[in-house]
């Protein structure tokens, strides 16, 4: 089911399936922000991403002496969310643990998604609460895919004409990915390891027609926004990224489509992993009736 809000500057089409984004429209020209979801190319608009980000090893983590199986990015985005609440500029939307979740992941949860449309853009907080009678532990992030080139775009538009903006422009620090998407090891076996990402100008990331590969991977970094700006028109679309670890930076195989800014509490599977996931690196831990919140709203200039 798809649910519409509206404002006198925007509107936006949240699916329950996967409490996901398929529409940010701009109403003064009909821009469209979010990518369409060509199965052709990505299905996907805008992912919530739990229990966990990245690529898992094997497809596969173990709890104990039990195994469980794990897909790219999780299994909320392939779910349905209960509706909770809704107005004509917001909704709620919550996915708890169920008989399908729990061969995936063992422990009891709530995982609420909320969106409220703005005058500056979408409000867009996801929380989970460990519903559990013990410690609970997992990653949470956002895939979101903002169009590039856009609809309203002149004709003769590239992805190139666009480049990515952090807000301070900070020099940047690349977690080190195998081409499989891993986190790879250093000589000495320690994963992560970040390197110099390298840019020609501090805290600026060109779009380029052969795009991203398997993703950029960002850390330590300071912007409390990460933005994706047209280079024609100056315009610019930011996503928070404030307190966050860590920050990916994905584009479809092929010709550049969309770009994806996905802020992250967590990271994919090492390499070398030994598939525990008690030992698996930077998961957020909850005790029983805690919360935790990760806001990526989508600002747009």
């Amino acid at each position: 089911m798809n649910i519409t809000l509206k404002n006198a500057r925007f509107e936006a089409v949240i699916s329950t399936h996967g409490a996901e984004i398929n529409s940010l429209k701009g109403l003064d020209d009909g821009t469209e922000y979010v990518w369409c979801g060509d199965p052709s190319v990505w299905k996907y608009h805008a992912p919530v991403l739990f229990p966990h980000v990245g690529r898992i090893l094997d497809q596969f983590m173990t709890v104990g002496d039990k195994e469980y199986k794990l897909g790219v990015n999780g299994f909320a985005r392939d779910l349905e969310f209960k509706l909770l609440k809704n107005t004509e500029t917001s909704a709620e939307f919550e996915l708890t643990e169920s008989t399908e979740t729990a061969e995936k992941y063992p422990w009891k949860f709530s995982l609420k998604v909320f969106y409220e449309l703005t005058d500056k853009g979408l409000t867009f907080k996801s929380t989970v609460t460990n519903t559990d009678s013990e410690e609970i532990s997992f990653s949470l992030g956002s895939h979101t895919a903002f169009c590039c080139p856009r609809n309203t775009d002149s004709k003769d538009t590239k992805n190139s004409d666009y480049y990515i903006e952090f807000e301070k422009k900070e020099k940047l620090t690349s977690v080190v990915c195998t081409e499989g998407g891993y986190i790879a090891a250093d000589k000495d076996g320690v994963a992560p390891y970040t390197v110099p990402y390298g840019e020609k100008e501090a805290g600026i990331v060109p779009l380029t027609e052969k795009g991203f590969g398997n993703g950029h991977f960002f850390t330590a970094f300071t912007s409390d926004w990460v933005g994706l700006r047209s280079k024609k028109t100056g315009k610019i679309v930011k996503v928070n990224t404030k307190d966050y670890p860590y920050l990916m930076l994905w584009q479809n195989a092929g010709e550049p489509r969309f770009v994806c800014i996905e802020p992250w509490y967590g990271i994919p599977d090492p390499e070398m992993t030994d598939h525990r996931w008690e030992t698996k690196p930077a998961l957020i831990s909850l005790n029983p009736g805690e919360s935790f919140t990760a806001d990526q709203s989508i600002t747009i200039e």
